[in-house]
């Protein structure tokens, strides 16, 4: 069975009606839906009752992106798991490509691809070739929505999100980065398949980081790394990305404070 955890503060009523049909419309039917509300619960459950495929709402009274996926994960009963956004979608042979998968391979985890079918673009620059064991430089470019993990290899007391970092934490992202570099240091198999499984709007061209995103990205690497190789990574970072800084070196500044003052709880 495959259990798809999915946060949502009910507010994106078409968005989330959308998922829910393309849940509906899947060709592989062995699924359960973990619906975490962290607001609008009753909004939720009007939604939910709509729809017959196998499902679980947990209400939460807090917010948080990371909290709500490690909640929705003491409830899920599959085997294998992926965590959705409210505003994606999936492709109807999605869980049929997945469970072949791991029936097939010996891979804990397994990244896809995302694809915007309204801008007919995909979400990011994926390679072309499959890969069966994705290095560890590779895992900052992966989103969590493309991402499965097969329990039966994977430690399900092991699948927890940082709750510092992520939607509605103190760092508003970087939540999936911080999962993967975990679970890669704990030696599981990473691959990647380059297929569309999932849906997702592509974000404008306007690729600036704004202050807040960017002060994260220190306690982010120091997080990952530690604080000398936290500092390289943030210094590469800022000069990479200078000409997408509104204000570079308050932005640098800024985020080296969050670095220096970020501990591990």
């Amino acid at each position: 069975m495959i259990s798809v955890v999915i946060p949502t503060l009910g507010t994106r009523e078409m968005e989330l009606e959308r998922l829910f049909q393309s849940l509906s419309d899947q060709t592989y039917q062995n699924f359960e839906a973990i619906v975490v509300s962290q607001d609008n619960h009753e909004k939720v459950s009007t939604l939910l009752a709509n729809y017959s495929f196998a499902f679980e709402h947990v209400s939460l009274d807090r917010k948080g992106l990371s909290y709500s996926r490690n909640m929705g994960i003491n409830y899920t009963k599959g085997n294998i798991v992926t965590f959705s956004d409210d505003d994606c979608w999936y492709e109807p042979h999605a869980f049929l490509e997945v469970h072949n998968y791991f029936e097939e391979n010996n891979a804990g985890i397994v990244c896809y691809q995302i694809y915007d079918p309204e801008k007919k673009e995909y979400y990011k620059d994926y390679p072309k070739n499959a890969q069966e064991s994705l290095k560890f430089q590779d895992l900052f470019r992966k989103s969590s929505i493309e991402i499965f993990l097969n329990l039966q290899i994977v430690d399900k007391e092991k699948v927890s999100f940082d709750e510092d970092f992520g939607l509605g934490a103190k760092y508003p992202s970087g939540e999936e980065n911080i999962f993967l570099h975990m679970m890669h240091k704990e030696g599981y198999q990473i691959s990647y398949v380059p297929k569309v499984v999932v849906y997702h709007g592509k974000p404008s061209m306007d690729t600036r980081l704004n202050f807040k995103a960017f002060s994260s990205k220190g306690p982010l690497f120091k997080r990952i790394f530690n604080t000398p190789v936290g500092f390289a990574m943030l210094t590469f970072l800022f000069i990479k990305k200078f000409n997408h800084l509104e204000r570079p070196f308050p932005f640098y500044i800024a985020s080296l404070k969050e670095m220096f003052q970020y501990k591990k709880k």
